[in-house]
């Protein structure tokens, strides 16, 4: 990277406070799903752990990943091949094919594939309860504390939409962390991913952040002076859990066909999000290059004051959505305009791999000034303009509502509802047409 490169880097570290583009990915599928009659009327599908899938079907997988392999270098705008000695190979080896598939298709060895459930907030499970250290690589285990967990064993019969809902949440609980070669990890120095080009490795969730943002329509000035903005991965694992499906409902392993759909879903919401698609929401190109260029003039304070700045932002939408969502399932409130508009609009719409980027990430990136300029409007200065505040210290979580009211009054409440409204809708119209096209792979 040279020295105009990286004095641009810290505009892409405004990611790095909050690497979740929704907090629980779980809020945000369960409508989705239970919505789509494709899903939500298909019998209890049986249980299996991932080695049982992978040794089933060794011989499809290791060929499915080779393909994979040379579509993702032909089609994707940015790709660092696959190092050769990690190929999946037929080797009928029980005792190491989870590994195998791991490299293969370079996720944390560490990630946990335990089977569960996760529970909707105000939501009972039945059965043996699922400590959240067998389900997360984090120390913070966040919003899976006040969460009903469910063990399964190989053989269980569940419902389709729970183990969709469920697996939507997986890909934030350590599947992306650690894959660079300076992410200080062994795999890292294995998966030929390089070094890491934006987002902050020091935080215990910050590696993942190439895996879950993708800035692919910034101007070319930018790409220019910021080659690594194009190194974004979230394209590669919607392709690589898509085809997985596919295969699994192909050769009727039904379960890690709704579980792999639901890995790929969680990157279609994170492209709901208008911060995982832009680096500075509400920046001109010209304003970006201007603090950039001051930063590396010896002047870093305006970097440093739009990075926080975008971080606050980034924080507080998501404290917002999370907050009036939870409380909407726990009182089972499900005319709530939020879950509303994630109930899937009949017929669906078609899918095509190029949409990722044309209609999912352009969609947010569109919608990303309106967003920034409603957030200003409904919040105290000092959460969301304020430079010199670190808004996730401010403590305001539990009282986040009533400051909106106080702040806005009921018309900018609604607002602000609506605005987060009309992203999820966004992200049900999008994630629906990659359910079904995933579902047409079904005998």
């Amino acid at each position: 990277m040279n020295v105009i490169s990286r004095c641009f880097l810290p505009l892409a570290l405004c990611c790095s406070a909050n690497l979740w583009a929704w907090s629980n990915h779980t809020l945000v599928s369960h409508e989705l799903i239970q919505s789509m009659p494709q899903v939500a009327t298909q019998n209890p599908v049986k249980v299996e752990s991932l080695a049982e899938f992978l040794m089933a079907n060794e011989e499809a997988v290791a060929k499915l990943l080779e393909r994979d392999e040379i579509w993702m270098a032909q089609n994707l705008w940015h790709y660092n091949p696959r190092p050769e000695g990690l190929v999946f190979k037929v080797t009928g080896n029980p005792e190491d094919v989870v590994k195998r598939f791991v490299n293969a298709i370079r996720i944390n060895p560490n990630a946990k594939f335990a089977l569960y459930l996760q529970g909707m907030p105000g939501s009972q499970l039945n059965g043996t309860a699922m400590p959240a250290v067998d389900i997360s690589v984090f120390k913070d285990f966040g919003h899976l504390n006040h969460l009903p967990l469910q063990a399964l064993t190989s053989g269980d019969l569940v419902s389709a939409v729970d183990v969709v809902v469920s697996a939507n949440d997986e890909p934030d609980h350590g599947h992306d962390i650690g894959l660079f070669t300076d992410s200080g990890t062994d795999h890292g120095q294995l998966y030929g991913f390089g070094e890491q080009p934006f987002g902050n490795p020091n935080l215990e969730y910050g590696t993942q952040a190439p895996f879950h943002m993708g800035f692919y329509h910034e101007s070319p000035i930018l790409y220019a002076l910021g080659g690594f903005l194009k190194e974004t991965y979230p394209q590669m694992r919607i392709h690589q859990y898509k085809g997985l499906a596919e295969l699994a409902f192909a050769n009727g392993h039904d379960y890690w066909g709704y579980r792999f759909m639901g890995w790929g879903l969680h990157y279609i919401g994170d492209f709901s999000n208008p911060y995982h698609v832009t680096p500075v929401p509400g920046n001109s190109t010209l304003s970006t290059i201007w603090v950039g260029l001051l930063s590396m003039l010896g002047f870093p304070q305006s970097q440093k004051e739009a990075v926080q700045l975008v971080s606050n932002r980034h924080t507080v939408l998501e404290d917002f959505q999370s907050v009036i969502m939870t409380r909407a399932y726990e009182e089972h409130n499900y005319q709530h305009p939020a879950i509303q508009a994630l109930t899937v609009k009949q017929p669906v719409a078609a899918y095509a791999e190029t949409d990722v980027i044309e209609k999912f990430a352009q969609a947010s990136m569109y919608k990303a000034d309106q967003v920034g300029e409603v957030l200003m409007a409904s919040f105290p200065y000092e959460y969301v303009q304020d430079a010199n505040v670190e808004y996730s210290e401010l403590g305001v979580l539990d009282t986040l509502e009533q400051t909106v009211h106080n702040h806005a009054g009921e018309q900018g409440y609604n607002t602000l509802t609506a605005t987060i409204s009309g992203l999820l809708s966004d992200f049900s119209m999008h994630g629906s047409a990659y359910v079904a096209d995933i579902l047409k792979a079904k005998p």
